[in-house]
């Protein structure tokens, strides 16, 4: 078994990345050793975003036959306890993600199929309608759709966690209202800090902290500031806002490190007045994994304690999914 190293000391509790779409089953022979290198112990990998079941099942499919390979020091998680044995055993913790809810077309069942297959954290949408509600570039902002009530309350009863990243603002604050249990936004910085359509607003913060949920920053530089070169200070900038608007409780981490080109930016759809076209630039100090360990020191430097930052780290996500997956 090809083994991850690097993972963070216990004594530094748990690394997780909540936004890990460059780790793939494609790739995984070099990104695990990159991911678990920055001393990341659990990451949520993008299995799938607009995709539709077909595609999406192939790449779970594929994740799921590297498990059983064993040939390298990861195991999908389904519940708290594989984080657990992971940390243990120092193997990478892998959860699958889909980033967007386009893989369950209209058949709600599918998400039944996902889940039995290790899905265990979904967002409502990517950045463009779909059939749960408007993404978070849709102009409309027409809120959660009678058939994204009936995914967000089958997500609840299986233990799928819902994350709000890419919904939009109306989106956003239906679904929390209509849940039951914490959400998370797995990956986005504060709009009052970088108005951009991808960030989240004051309203949003507080209310997905309200329900005990967690927001992940991200390190896209134009997530991070939209009229200077981006820093990792200008990154801990959004965390203060934060943690001043709701508190330490409701911080997380989501790089969201992405090798895309040009094929990929019209793949996704992106809008050219948010995101400009690749290569980018990432933030000084945070630009890969070899830089995610200065992220706990830049917390240290601005005040966080060690309690919040340990919180930050990992132990904030975690609390969330063991409230939705149990053990």
């Amino acid at each position: 078994m090809i083994e991850a190293g690097g993972h963070a000391s216990s004594a530094e509790g748990i690394f997780l990345d909540a936004a890990a779409p460059s780790l793939q089953p494609h790739s995984i022979r070099h990104r695990l050793a990159e991911v678990a290198g920055g001393g990341i112990d659990v990451a949520l990998t993008t299995a799938a975003s607009i995709e539709d079941c077909r595609t999406a099942a192939k790449v779970v499919s594929a994740w799921l036959e590297l498990e059983r390979a064993r040939r390298y020091a990861f195991r999908i998680v389904r519940s708290m306890s594989d984080i657990v044995a992971a940390k243990a055993t120092r193997e990478l913790a892998v959860v699958l993600h889909f980033q967007g809810a386009d893989p369950i077309e209209d058949q709600l069942d599918l998400l039944n199929l996902f889940h039995a297959g290790g899905m265990r954290v979904m967002q409502l949408t990517y950045n463009s309608r779909n059939r749960l509600g408007d993404g978070c570039f849709e102009s409309t902002d027409a809120g959660l759709s009678k058939f994204g009530r009936k995914a967000l309350a089958r997500m609840e009863e299986l233990g799928i966690v819902v994350d709000l990243a890419h919904a939009g603002v109306r989106t956003a604050l239906e679904a929390a209202e209509a849940a039951h249990g914490p959400m998370i936004i797995s990956h986005a910085n504060a709009r009052a800090l970088c108005d951009t359509p991808r960030n989240v607003t004051d309203e949003v913060i507080r209310t997905v902290a309200a329900a005990d949920g967690v927001i992940g920053l991200c390190a896209p530089p134009f997530f991070v500031t939209r009229d200077r070169p981006a820093t990792l200070d200008m990154l801990i900038d959004h965390a203060a806002h934060i943690a001043d608007l709701v508190g330490t409780r409701h911080l997380g981490l989501g790089f969201d490190f992405a090798d895309e080109d040009e094929e990929d930016y019209v793949y996704y759809g992106y809008d050219e007045r948010y995101i400009p076209k690749p290569p980018w630039i990432w933030p000084a100090g945070i630009s890969g994994y070899a830089d995610t360990r200065n992220v706990a020191p830049a917390l240290r430097a601005r005040g966080f304690e060690e309690q919040d930052i340990r919180g930050i780290l990992g132990e904030n996500f975690l609390r969330v999914f063991g409230h939705v997956w149990g053990g």
